[in-house]
């Protein structure tokens, strides 16, 4: 080889190195830093339409917010976290109003703390002996009758978050004047009131009209619960504290207030 092609093979090597460590100086670097911007682009636009859901999701439940503060409102009347005795004795009085009803008798017991309900089924009642030798004797000669099925129980449902702790019952009863169907609708407006009321009794305690709304007037006397968010120790306290002036106390835990109705 003579001298000058040595000397072109010298500067092709020579380019090519300086083109190989340009690239691996140079441009290599910027090509990770693309990909990394890359990657972080992808990443911030995922976390990017994440916060947009969210976004809309809190526009969405804030859309709801008058309606969820209404049922609020709703539910924390209908179980109260205190006794509020005398809002329903009030509440009493304006339903015995609209049912044309008089209240004559309020009487409630101290606070009972939660216990979860137990449903348990009855067995079915035996059939009459006499009954069942006849059917043994006309088994030949007749086909033998399909025995009822048995009563299925409702399910119970229950939430593990209600708990003695948190959740009472007062047991209340409540006596009032007025014919059976004015009764009946005060029930009525009882059940459907704005505090929860389960009904336990509903009887007559009063004259022989039975009811005749052209007679005199009946007694009856309601029984049930209200109930209360809070444990039964605090809802006993605030018993004892907010009871009513017209209430007197009795001897066995319970108060009475007469003149409810008036």
């Amino acid at each position: 080889m003579d001298r000058n092609r040595m000397m072109l093979i010298g500067a092709v090597l020579t380019g090519v190195v300086v083109l190989a460590l340009g690239f691996l100086v140079g441009v290599q670097p910027q090509l990770v830093a693309a990909t990394s911007a890359e990657s972080q682009q992808q990443s911030v636009e995922t976390q990017n339409a994440t916060l947009r859901a969210s976004l809309a999701t809190l526009e969405a439940d804030n859309a709801k917010l008058p309606d969820l503060k209404s049922e609020l409102a709703t539910l924390d009347t209908s179980v109260p976290s205190q006794a509020a005795l005398s809002s329903f004795l009030t509440e009493l009085d304006q339903l015995a109003g609209a049912s044309g009803t008089t209240v004559t008798g309020f009487t409630s017991s101290d606070a009972a703390a939660y216990e979860p309900t137990t449903t348990d089924v009855a067995a079915p009642a035996a059939t009459d002996a006499a009954a069942s030798d006849s059917a043994s004797t006309d088994a030949s000669a007749t086909a033998p009758a399909t025995a009822p099925a048995s009563p299925t129980a409702p399910e119970l449902v229950t939430d593990p978050l209600v708990t003695a702790s948190n959740f009472s019952s007062i047991p209340i009863t409540v006596s009032i004047q007025g014919s059976y169907a004015q009764a009946r609708d005060f029930l009525s407006k009882l059940q459907g009131g704005s505090r929860l009321f389960l009904v336990t009794t509903f009887a007559s305690t009063g004259s022989s009209e039975a009811g005749d709304a052209a007679g005199v007037p009946d007694q009856w006397t309601v029984g049930g619960l209200v109930y209360v968010l809070q444990d039964a120790a605090a809802t006993q306290a605030e018993q004892a504290a907010e009871t009513p002036a017209t209430t007197a106390e009795g001897t066995d835990g319970t108060s009475s207030d007469t003149a409810a109705g008036e």
